[in-house]
């Protein structure tokens, strides 16, 4: 299986590129958590979240 990049960076402003970095994270989630089924709500809304701090975080310096 091919290994799963870390997110960082600068986030990009699109809404597919927030989606896509959601997805991203959420799947990193789940392979952290030990690829275990049924939690995938979980995994979305935490990577949902950290998501969105991370893009304040980012305009704070930005700003």
């Amino acid at each position: 299986m091919a290994k799963q990049r870390k997110i960082t960076g600068a986030p990009s402003t699109t809404p597919e590129s927030m989606e896509d970095e959601i997805r991203a994270l959420a799947y990193q989630l789940y392979c952290e958590g030990g690829y275990q089924n049924g939690h995938d709500l979980e995994y979305w809304l935490k990577a949902e979240q950290q998501t969105m701090v991370r893009r304040k975080a980012h305009l704070r310096k930005v700003i």
